[in-house]
Protein backbone atom coordinates (compact mmCIF):
# COMPACT_ATOMS: atom_id res chain seq x y z
CA UNK A 1 0.00 0.00 0.00
CA UNK A 2 1.25 3.26 -0.96
CA UNK A 3 1.34 6.18 0.93
CA UNK A 4 -0.80 9.32 -0.27
CA UNK A 5 1.38 13.02 -0.31
CA UNK A 6 -0.10 16.26 -0.53
CA UNK A 7 2.36 17.16 -2.97
CA UNK A 8 5.30 15.78 -4.99
CA UNK A 9 7.14 19.39 -4.55
CA UNK A 10 9.05 19.42 -1.48
CA UNK A 11 8.84 23.26 -1.31
CA UNK A 12 5.04 23.42 -1.29
CA UNK A 13 5.05 20.67 0.90
CA UNK A 14 7.49 22.47 3.29
CA UNK A 15 4.98 25.73 3.13
CA UNK A 16 2.11 22.99 3.96
CA UNK A 17 3.79 22.06 7.33
CA UNK A 18 4.40 25.46 8.16
CA UNK A 19 1.22 26.00 7.96
CA UNK A 20 -0.32 23.47 10.05
CA UNK A 21 2.29 24.10 13.02
CA UNK A 22 1.31 27.40 12.85
CA UNK A 23 -2.59 26.27 12.52
CA UNK A 24 -2.05 23.80 15.97
CA UNK A 25 0.16 27.00 17.46
CA UNK A 26 -2.80 29.22 17.09
CA UNK A 27 -5.15 26.37 18.82
CA UNK A 28 -2.62 25.76 21.70
CA UNK A 29 -2.67 29.58 22.31
CA UNK A 30 -6.01 31.10 21.35
CA UNK A 31 -8.10 27.69 22.58
CA UNK A 32 -9.99 27.97 18.92
CA UNK A 33 -9.58 27.51 15.46
CA UNK A 34 -9.74 30.25 12.84
CA UNK A 35 -13.24 28.57 12.11
CA UNK A 36 -14.41 29.45 15.14
CA UNK A 37 -13.32 33.05 15.44
CA UNK A 38 -15.88 35.53 15.81
CA UNK A 39 -14.91 39.12 14.55
CA UNK A 40 -16.78 41.97 13.02
CA UNK A 41 -15.56 42.79 9.23
CA UNK A 42 -13.66 46.33 10.11
CA UNK A 43 -11.66 43.90 13.24
CA UNK A 44 -10.60 41.12 10.72
CA UNK A 45 -9.70 44.20 7.88
CA UNK A 46 -8.12 45.95 11.13
CA UNK A 47 -6.03 42.29 11.38
CA UNK A 48 -5.29 41.78 7.75
CA UNK A 49 -4.01 45.48 7.78
CA UNK A 50 -1.90 45.10 10.60
CA UNK A 51 -0.12 42.04 8.93
CA UNK A 52 0.51 43.80 6.14
CA UNK A 53 2.16 46.66 7.73
CA UNK A 54 4.93 43.88 9.11
CA UNK A 55 5.34 42.47 5.97
CA UNK A 56 6.36 45.53 4.55
CA UNK A 57 8.60 45.98 7.54
CA UNK A 58 10.42 42.92 7.09
CA UNK A 59 10.75 43.82 3.45
CA UNK A 60 12.40 46.60 3.88
CA UNK A 61 14.75 45.12 5.52
CA UNK A 62 15.62 42.38 3.50
CA UNK A 63 16.52 44.96 0.68
CA UNK A 64 18.43 46.76 3.13
CA UNK A 65 21.03 43.35 4.10
CA UNK A 66 20.44 42.10 0.46
CA UNK A 67 21.31 45.91 -0.56
CA UNK A 68 24.38 46.20 1.58
CA UNK A 69 25.41 42.02 0.93
CA UNK A 70 25.72 43.36 -2.92
CA UNK A 71 27.62 46.53 -1.80
CA UNK A 72 24.99 49.01 -2.85
CA UNK A 73 23.80 51.68 -0.20
CA UNK A 74 20.21 51.66 0.32
CA UNK A 75 18.22 54.70 -1.56
CA UNK A 76 16.63 57.05 0.70
CA UNK A 77 13.38 58.49 -0.47
CA UNK A 78 11.74 61.76 -0.16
Amino acid sequence: MSSFKLTKDPIVAAIIKKANDRSNQGLDNYGGTMADADKHLLEWIDDAQEELWDTIVYLEKIKLIVGRLAGHAPKTRK
